[in-house]
């Protein structure tokens, strides 16, 4: 049975011998990791790995696995789900709106009022977007104007399901740069998961590669002393 505790000490999230089966079919099996406060862990595998059932998992949103999920006591965690390339359900609302809903006090802990201009400023994007509809945004806006949501509930730890799938390859970096920016200057836990292993493995403090079990020889350190090799495992195993 999954045991799914709130402890005191850290690390923030601790993941122990977590296995899933669905028709006799294996999706996770002994997954162990740790992720520390302050870190920015990157999670990566092909499709099919069990990346995303894990996120739920450590979400809370999956109950039915074995193994145990620690999460630290305390900690105010915020999910960004993958952003399609198009905004398929294209609702009517703008900018301010869709920032409306998630300032809400039935969601927020903090009921001070909301500065919206102030929160995008803090994610890249300009005033004047406030007031336009969300779903004219390209990609790499939409995906920061949902981070900025999220940080209305000033989170400790936010987890990002593919971040950039819906985002064109010159707005990577600044979105690299952003949640670089809130894992070191604001003392934030990141966990990512991603397809983009070049970048993430510069970008990460921890690289776990997922596929179906953990493999735990990509850590970006290792690069240093022998790239090509460690490349070549990496994409073997993801």
């Amino acid at each position: 049975m999954p045991q799914l505790w709130l402890a005191m000490s850290s690390p923030i999230i601790t993941v122990e011998n977590v296995s899933k089966a669905v028709a006799g079919r294996s999706l996770l099996s002994g997954v162990s990791f740790s992720v520390d406060a302050g870190s920015l862990v990157s999670l990566i595998g092909p499709n099919g790995a069990g990346k995303s059932t894990l996120v739920n998992i450590i979400l809370g949103f999956d109950t039915q696995y074995t193994g145990t999920v620690t999460v630290r006591a305390g900690e105010r965690v915020q999910y960004i789900p993958q952003l399609s390339v198009v905004d398929t359900y294209q609702l009517p609302m703008s900018v301010y709106e869709y920032l409306a809903i998630g300032a809400a006090p039935l969601y927020r802990r903090d009921r001070s009022p909301v500065d919206y201009v102030a929160v995008l400023e803090h994610v890249g994007i300009a005033p004047e977007v406030l007031h336009q509809r969300y779903s004219g945004l390209s990609g790499g806006e939409r995906q920061r104007v949902a981070i900025a949501r999220s940080l209305l509930e000033k989170p400790t730890v936010l987890v990002l399901d593919e971040p950039l799938a819906a985002v064109d390859y010159a707005s990577r970096a600044g979105l690299y740069a952003l949640l670089r920016h809130l894992q070191q200057d604001h003392a934030m836990t990141v966990l990512l998961v991603s397809h983009d292993i070049e970048s993430v493995l510069s970008l990460s403090d921890r690289v776990l590669c997922l596929n179906r079990t953990l493999h735990t020889d990509c850590h970006p350190t290792a690069l240093d002393a022998d790239a090509a090799k460690q490349f070549t495992t990496i994409h073997h195993h993801c």
